[in-house]
């Protein structure tokens, strides 16, 4: 390590953490019914989201879940799915074999299909960014590569409800090259109730809590 250190071509050495899904409860992606029956959850009425579908003709904006993958052939987010990348050494398909960022995706991007449910942006472009594996869980460099994908692919938002403990300064430079590019973060706070973990602790990145139809 001192050696690598010393290297000209080597700016810093940090440690890989393991960086895992905020999955709470063992929720799943769930596949859509197969008869008609839409459901507009309360978090969309809450925030009217409703009320801006449709309200521009401007091109979709392109959203990447940087998560465990996206399944491609869900009937409620395959029409809005545009492609994506696995960072994840087992494979190269970016289909999600854990279901936690189908999940994510559905609640972001389901389309208004008569199926399932409808998402805060049925209308925009979903793309799927793997970097967790079938537990949930992956590595900080897998995560910082979804980035960079998501930087050179012309991403708009990315979303990450995963995290870590530990602040990482390759994860935050990575986050600032985003931030840099105009690119819209959000991540989960965390699942604890406690400290607010990372990257959604940086103050480059949304950090998003709950609430619930009571507030």
């Amino acid at each position: 390590e001192k050696a690598l250190k010393q290297h000209p071509a080597i700016l810093r050495i940090d440690d890989d953490v393991v960086v895992k899904a905020l999955i709470r409860g063992g929720i799943t992606a769930k596949p859509a019914p197969s008869q008609p029956a839409e459901t507009l959850p309360w978090g969309i009425d809450r925030i009217d989201a409703d009320l801006v579908w449709g309200a521009t003709t401007a091109d979709p904006i392109k959203v990447a879940v940087i998560d465990t993958g996206i399944d491609v052939k869900h009937p409620d987010l395959k029409d809005n799915l545009k492609g994506g990348v696995s960072t994840v050494s087992y494979t190269t398909s970016y289909n999600d074999d854990n279901g936690h960022g189908t999940h994510v995706a559905g609640i972001i991007g389901a389309i208004d299909n008569d199926i399932g449910v409808i998402g805060v942006g049925p209308q925009i472009d979903l793309y799927g960014v793997k970097v967790l594996d079938r537990r949930g869980s992956g590595y900080l460099s897998d995560v910082i590569e979804g980035l960079d994908w998501a930087i050179a692919n012309g991403i708009q938002v990315v979303n990450m409800s995963l995290g870590t403990s530990a602040d990482i300064q390759s994860f935050h430079d990575a986050v600032i090259r985003a931030y840099q590019t105009g690119i819209v973060q959000v991540a989960a706070a965390g699942n604890s109730g406690r400290a607010v973990i990372y990257p959604a602790a940086y103050p480059e990145v949304i950090a998003v809590s709950a609430t619930d139809n009571t507030d």
